[in-house]
């Protein structure tokens, strides 16, 4: 078709200073060119939209607009000034906010910490003003979500994420705000709040980009849309009354659909039920009784939180519930995910990320996930069978991509979602559940999405659907089911079945509101008993007494002044050592040398602080060690960062090249230290000996500083999500080379207190610290993915070991109970705390 030409000034943005400008930019990926030669100029107090099909290049134009991907053609210009690609912080602090479609945020990161991250620095409040200043930028969406602005966000349901992802935007005060797809996660409540705040930056002189596969959306509040297709812009047009969705659709998809919905089921009353569901009740609902017909699509409405969400989980075993459920005629078990699955159970969530998408695996994997027993024989998998149905599949379902082994992260979202969707279609389930069908899908593939589900139903498999657009549901279905207080209220059937009379009946018969649910989950929230950072502290101080009220039970001799002479020296090494495993644990790492890295440093003072050593020669010895130490650390990074070589590989090279060094210095024990520092490292007040004093204050100024510095917060930051951390201005790589060499100096602390008990040069005296370490911090309540840990959880893990030791030792039982409890209860506290990360996500569903 021919391009669309700009015929009106509002097109143009005549009378209005360009604040945006896009020249020429291209860019491509291995097997397919993203953006072609596009050139766009959005201008202050306009609302530009941008729409185009799924992989058209509408987010690959914004990331590199903002700066997070980089051009390989073109340029971009911000106010006038031409920048760098690829640099998030240029963008952001020339005023450019971005929306993603998924939002951007750190999981292990509390809400005001994302908010204050991503802001420009001027306009930056302190870490300590950083809750109250997040819950004035809240305040506007509490009709929307009330969400508390210290909740770490990985506890947030999809729709708070995306809250929290516009009103950080806004609260950069931007020159120009791209929104991509940002009303996907929203309720019309959501919705009327954000064209408000749109409106009103426009009304300021905002340049606003707003990207939406829902047409209908875009002509509401845009002044100006462009369209891309195939990489390339197909032109600019002023959005008047001449602008009708249909024409908009037509110039989106280049070809005028024949319908949106496929043709529906006639009515038939006495259709042959292929599923029945009688007193299903779990938590949100109760008494819920339907059946769904042969051939038809039941569809789930009601206002967000009436218990709709929680039944479809139900039924897909994701939560709690009691009842019957019938399929063809036979119970089915949906007691848990398997074994609904086993029943012939497919479920199709609407948080993709976090529940359907499987990152790390290819396009293939996705989609053959549950087709893949009609391809094997005898537990044999045949890759030719499996390859030609999923490229047969990838072409059914329209999915834009190079091939099947791309990674499911190098498409779209909406061509994800199509992913997800010919997942759960290829599957020989009986019952389909999806939530949210269209989610991020362009308008074109949103009609093959309706066809594939209807022609699903032909195929008698039993389809229910959930949505939050009552327009799709009153498109697609044939029966709709509208819930309001976990119970279904109202039945629309054959012609009854219309958008209004779906809106009409969730908006007045729902006598509990969204906002007093989320006030409600906020309370609760706020009414933990303990904080969950803390909680790991008290569960480990528990068990500090315990061990040792049953080692004191055993033997007096536990108590006395002289064992604690014994114990306590040990504990300081311990702390020491594991405070810097938890330093690379922080950022998503992990260092297997420390254990050697302490033989090495302890065998090198044999020499550089033996006895005789002066004052200079001591600070000249000292620095050696340091030396070595950073040297490690340095080579640690190196093999991570830059050889892209995985933490446990790499630290493992280096802890076997550090023992082999260890043991060339000193083959065998021999060597002694310098008197006078001995002395100083024993040095005790009362029976506490300093070095205990100093780990314990170490411990807790470094835990103040993972959440009260920009150091700290940025640490947490480069592990929790290391691409989102980048694309808000952190930089990842120093981070990262500041874990492991906080990790090698902490070890080389802990070698130096170890000095005293050592004695002399032993080349495997500090093996023992590398896993004892790892247990620490783990017990501690550290995260293995990173992002998530506490250096006074590591000091709290640390005692608990040394504790296990002692008490076995005072119980006479052999060296082997110390290796078997300490597993037994890090893989206990790793149950437990997994278990209380989950309840987050639990909760989001549920509420």
């Amino acid at each position: 078709m021919e391009p669309i030409k700009v015929s009106d000034a509002a097109a143009s943005g005549v009378g209005a200073a360009e604040v945006l400008g896009l020249r020429g930019v291209s860019k491509s990926y291995p097997g397919v060119r993203a953006l072609n030669d596009v050139s766009l100029s959005f201008r202050a107090g306009r609302v530009h939209g941008l729409v185009g099909e799924n992989g058209a290049g509408k987010s690959t134009l914004m990331a590199i607009a903002s700066g997070a991907v980089r051009a390989d053609e073109g340029t971009v210009a911000l106010g006038g000034e031409v920048g760098e690609h690829g640099d998030p912080n240029w963008a952001r602090e020339r005023g450019l906010a971005i929306v993603h479609q998924e939002p951007a945020l750190l999981p292990d990161l509390t809400v005001a910490e994302n908010m204050r991250m991503a802001v420009p620095a001027r306009l930056r409040p302190s870490i300590r003003r950083q809750n109250a200043w997040a819950r004035e930028h809240l305040a506007a969406w509490e009709a929307v979500a009330r969400i508390a602005p210290d909740v770490p966000t990985r506890q947030l349901r999809p729709d708070e994420r995306f809250v929290v992802e516009i009103a950080r935007a806004l609260a950069c005060e931007p020159s120009v705000l791209i929104l991509d797809e940002p009303t996907e996660h929203l309720l019309k409540a959501g919705v009327a709040v954000l064209f408000e705040a749109i409106r009103r930056c426009a009304a300021d002189g905002v340049a606003v980009v707003y990207i939406s596969h829902r047409i209908r959306e875009v002509i509401e509040i845009a002044d100006v849309v462009s369209v891309l297709r195939n990489g390339e812009l197909r032109g600019t047009r002023p959005v008047g009354p001449e602008l009708t969705e249909d024409e908009l659709v037509t110039l989106i998809v280049g070809r005028r659909l024949s319908a949106r919905f496929p043709a529906k089921l006639a009515a038939s009353g006495d259709a042959a039920e292929i599923m029945t569901v009688r007193g299903l009740r779990g938590a949100g609902f109760d008494d819920v009784s339907f059946a769904l017909r042969r051939g038809e699509i039941l569809g789930l409405a009601g206002v967000e939180g009436q218990g709709q969400r929680e039944v479809l989980r139900a039924l897909a075993g994701l939560e709690r519930s009691h009842g019957t459920v019938r399929l063809d005629g036979a119970e089915i078990d949906v007691r848990g995910p398997a074994r609904a699955a086993a029943s012939g159970v497919a479920y199709l969530s609407n948080d993709r990320h976090r529940e359907s998408a499987l990152t790390g695996l290819s396009v293939r994997e996705n989609l053959m996930l549950r087709a893949l027993a009609p391809l094997s024989r005898l537990g044999l998998l045949s890759g030719s069978a499996e390859r030609r149905r999923s490229d047969r599949a990838i072409a059914d379902f329209g999915i834009r991509t190079v091939g099947g082994e791309a990674p499911i992260e190098s498409l779209s979202g909406g061509n994800q979602q199509k992913v997800m969707i010919g997942r759960v279609l290829l599957s020989d389930a009986a019952l389909i559940l999806v939530d949210e069908p269209s989610q991020g899908v362009d308008v074109g593939a949103r009609a093959e999405i309706y066809a594939l589900l209807r022609e699903a139903t032909a195929q008698g498999k039993a389809v229910c659907v959930l949505s939050s657009d009552n327009s799709e549901l009153a498109g697609l279905c044939d029966r709709v089911l509208v819930f309001s207080r976990g119970r279904i209220v109202k039945e629309f059937d054959g012609d009854e079945v219309v958008e209004r009379g779906i809106t009409e009946a969730a908006v007045t018969t729902s006598t509990a509101s969204r906002t007093q649910k989320d006030q409600a989950a906020g309370k609760g929230r706020g009414k933990a008993l303990l904080p969950p950072n803390v909680l790991p502290w008290a569960v480990l101080g528990v068990a500090i007494l315990a061990l040792g009220a049953v080692a004191a039970s055993q033997n007096e001799f536990y108590l006395s002044s002289r064992n604690f002479g014994l114990i306590l020296p040990m504990l300081a090494i311990m702390v020491f050592a594991s405070m810097g495993q938890q330093f690379a644990l922080l950022v998503g790492g992990i260092d297997l040398s420390i254990g050697p890295l302490i033989s090495v440093v302890v065998v090198t003072a044999s020499f550089v602080l033996a006895p005789g050593t002066g004052p200079a020669g001591m600070v000249l010895g000292c620095l050696a060690l340091l030396a070595v130490s950073i040297a490690v650390a340095v080579v640690n990074w190196g093999l991570v960062r830059l050889f892209q070589i995985g933490p446990i590989i790499a630290t493992l090279v280096t802890y076997t090249a550090l023992q082999g060094v260890a043991l060339i210095m000193r083959e065998t024990p021999g060597g002694s230290f310098e008197p006078g520092l001995v002395y100083q490292l024993q040095s005790t007040v009362a029976f506490i000996p300093v070095t205990v004093i100093v780990a314990i204050v170490v411990a807790v100024a470094l835990e103040l500083a993972l959440t009260r510095t920009e150091t700290g917060v940025r640490l947490r930051a480069a592990g929790s999500n290391p691409g989102v951390a980048a694309e808000v201005g952190v930089k990842v790589g120093r981070m990262n080379l500041l874990a492991y060499v906080g990790a090698s100096v902490f070890a080389m602390v802990g070698a130096l207190v170890f000095l005293p008990v050592a004695g002399s040069g032993n080349a495997t005296v500090g093996n023992v610290y590398t896993l004892s370490t790892i247990g620490a911090v783990v017990l501690g309540g550290a995260s293995l993915f990173g992002g998530r840990g506490s250096f006074v959880g590591a000091l709290l893990g640390a005692a608990v070991i040394l504790q296990i030791n002692t008490v076995v030792s005072f119980l006479g039982l052999t060296a082997y109970w110390q290796q078997f409890l300490l597993g037994a209860l890090v893989i206990t506290a790793t149950a437990f705390y997994s278990k209380l990360g989950f309840q987050g996500a639990g909760a989001r569903s549920s509420s």
